[in-house]
């Protein structure tokens, strides 16, 4: 009994050990995306070196542990047990007690230095000729600019091979946390409070990251990818976002149209586009050359991008992303042959107006021109739905405007809608760039809402 008992608990010890094997191999390489033990960067080096110690150390720990087991198990199983082979029986053993108790303290020791090391080689971040980027953790995706470079871009982040990369992390709403595991550590990216990562990178490549960082209901759908280009490579892509995206057919053309009436320029921001100055969402330049979309979620195509705009919720459940115009099949691919227009030097045409039903007053004309609707309830303007900003029903019937900080007087009002954040430092209505004709086309209609 005992011997068939042996037996099969050494075979189901061979199938855990087994399976426990191909779990810990399909997690520690799972095809290179994002996996800690192939460091690409200096920086990840750091991190996988003091991993490589702990990990021969543990195994040292382990074979001792384990053989010391089975020997007790084979010698003292009880097919073997006699009188004479019981061992003696103690109650302690000051000897034994100082092993144990020495051997994990020096053990210890020889982890801790490098883990020190690493720490304070990870607290200096190299200064000098560094590559400055922010990476601003938004629900649910990642914006990226580059303060030296006047660029500004979203999920995709681009570096040069070879060269000192400095990350500041923060976050605009919630905790997110930043992570390219074959890149550079984890940072936590707070609200009000910036951290710093760096990194070198060793080769070109592509490397996959995520918000490792519970944020909400599409945490997991907010990852990212980092390019590593050559040098030239990195300066092709940074002229490129300095560039308007150049429509060249009848549909991309009339996209460009519909970005603008259907509110869309309200939120993000395409170079050369008037109007969409918008920074409540993704900066859209040079989006036909992105790999990905939904914060790298889908691939970029135009169907994938066509469904997104169309109904991004089903794509990626709790999207921001909000639709104040009804977009039918039709438009959501003529939008999308916009977005994915190649840049070029030459920016495309100023948009008409957008249109309403006939007899609009020139008031709300401009309002759904400007995409005033996509952040704002406006009584009297089809489609003005926007839940990002304040309702503007009865606004003359209130004593203050800007969150009750600024008394609502008609120069306040009009040196609000000339510069908010002049007015409101960190405000999220932006300056629209409106001439002095067109502020007082709002007002005369503002004036209407008691």
């Amino acid at each position: 009994m005992a011997t068939q008992i042996w037996i099969g608990l050494q075979r189901a010890t061979g199938r855990y050990l087994w399976a426990f094997a191909g779990f810990a191999l399909a997690g520690c390489f799972g095809g290179g995306k994002q996996s800690t033990i192939q460091p690409e960067s200096d920086s990840a080096q750091i991190i996988q070196d003091v991993y490589a110690l702990v990990t021969w150390i543990d195994l040292g720990i382990l074979i001792v542990v384990g053989g010391m087991l089975l020997v007790a198990m084979v010698r003292y199983r009880e097919s073997r047990q006699t009188d004479v082979d019981i061992p003696k029986q103690v109650h302690g053993n000051i000897k034994l007690e100082i092993i144990w108790t020495t051997v994990p303290a020096i053990l210890l020791i020889f982890i801790a230095i490098p883990t020190w090391q690493g720490i304070f080689r990870a607290a200096a971040p190299p200064r000098t000729e560094a590559l400055q980027i922010e990476a601003i953790g938004h629900q649910w995706w990642w914006e990226f600019r580059y303060p030296t470079l006047g660029i500004v871009t979203a999920n995709e982040m681009h570096v040069p091979v070879g060269k000192p990369v400095v990350i500041k992390t923060y976050s605009v709403d919630v905790i997110h946390s930043f992570w390219l595991p074959r890149l550079a550590a984890k940072i936590d990216a707070l609200p009000g409070k910036s951290n710093e990562v760096w990194f070198t990178p060793y080769n070109i490549g592509k490397y996959y990251g995520q918000c490792a960082e519970f944020c909400g209901t599409s945490h997991a759908n907010m990852r990212m990818l980092a390019f590593v280009d050559s040098e030239a490579d990195f300066d092709k892509w940074a002229a490129r976002q300095e560039q308007a995206p150049v429509p060249t057919t009848p549909d991309a053309r009339d996209g460009m149209q519909l970005f603008t009436q259907k509110a869309c320029v309200a939120c993000h921001t395409i170079k050369g586009l008037t109007g969409a100055v918008g920074i409540i969402g993704p900066n859209l330049n040079d989006l036909a050359n992105r790999h990905t979309i939904a914060s790298a979620t889908f691939d970029n195509t135009p169907e994938n991008l066509s469904r997104w705009i169309r109904n991004s919720q089903a794509m990626k459940p709790g999207a921001l992303m909000i639709l104040p115009f009804e977009v039918n099949a039709q438009e959501a691919a003529k939008l999308a042959a916009f977005l994915t227009s190649e840049p070029g030097v030459s920016a495309p045409a100023t948009p008409a107006p957008a249109q309403d039903a006939a007899g609009a007053s020139p008031a709300v004309t401009l309002m759904q021109a400007k995409g005033c609707g996509a952040c704002h309830i406006i009584p009297g303007v089809p489609g003005a739905a926007g839940m990002i900003g304040p309702s503007l029903e009865g606004l003359m019937g209130r004593d203050t405007i800007a969150a009750g900080t600024i008394p609502n007087t008609p120069e306040n009002m009009r040196t609000w809608l000339k510069d908010p954040p002049a007015m409101k430092p960190g405000t999220l209505m932006l300056n629209l760039a409106l001439t002095d004709q067109e502020i007082d086309t709002l007002i005369e209609f503002l004036n209407t809402l008691k």
